[in-house]
């Protein structure tokens, strides 16, 4: 005596045999179901993190961050900048610091001679192909000792935000192309070493970040 299927299987046997393409339907809607749970681990990730592993997924001409880490590091050593220029891998892309002293004189937002070098190699490497789509976020940082009466500027605010647009100018007169700049003024709002009034004034917190994206 055979035993058949239950009368339920059997009409969806017979509804699958019928609509085959029910069968490509759940194996689309599982597809798609991997995709956004692969979506939603990614999403977790910070950008470097990120590309790292897309590098072993698809091919691009745009250099990785931690490669370009590597490369900005090379050129801090080649110029002998370690004391004035520091680089570093941030959830939000590479981070560039340039201490004041190298770029501006002290409440001035005019370059240095010295300044030119340096931003001439700085240029030099924005404009390589495998870079050239990143975009730069160029930040004006000051510490916390307020501008002088006699200033050229009103407050750290004026100072920052022209800080880092001088920097941009000349940039894109060394043929980086404008669309990638966007200029910040931070003032002494983003401290990278906490200032107090018995410690104010720290030369670290005085500096012009490229933030790489």
């Amino acid at each position: 005596m055979e035993i058949g299927l239950p009368k339920y299987l059997q009409r969806e046997n017979q509804e699958v045999e019928s609509e085959p393409w029910l069968l490509s339907y759940s194996d689309m809607t599982t597809l798609l179901l991997a995709f956004f749970v692969l979506f939603f681990a990614i999403s977790q990730l910070d950008q470097t993190k990120f590309e790292m592993i897309m590098e072993y997924f698809s091919k691009t001409e745009t250099m990785p961050l931690h490669q370009l880490e590597k490369k900005f590091k090379q050129f801090i050593e080649d110029h002998q900048l370690q004391d004035s220029m520091e680089a570093e891998l941030t959830p939000n892309g590479l981070l560039v610091h340039f201490q004041d002293k190298i770029l501006f004189d002290s409440g001035k937002a005019e370059l240095k001679p010295e300044a030119y070098p340096v931003l001439d190699a700085l240029a030099q490497l924005l404009r390589q192909p495998e870079v050239q789509q990143r975009k730069i976020e160029v930040e004006g940082h000051t510490d916390t000792v307020p501008i002088s009466k006699n200033a050229d500027y009103p407050s750290n605010w004026e100072l920052s935000a022209a800080r880092a647009t001088r920097v941009i100018r000349y940039l894109i007169s060394q043929e980086i192309a404008p669309d990638r700049f966007v200029a910040v003024g931070y003032a002494d709002t983003r401290l990278r070493v906490p200032e107090s009034d018995g410690r104010r004034g720290l030369p670290v917190n005085r500096r012009v970040s490229l933030l790489i994206k």
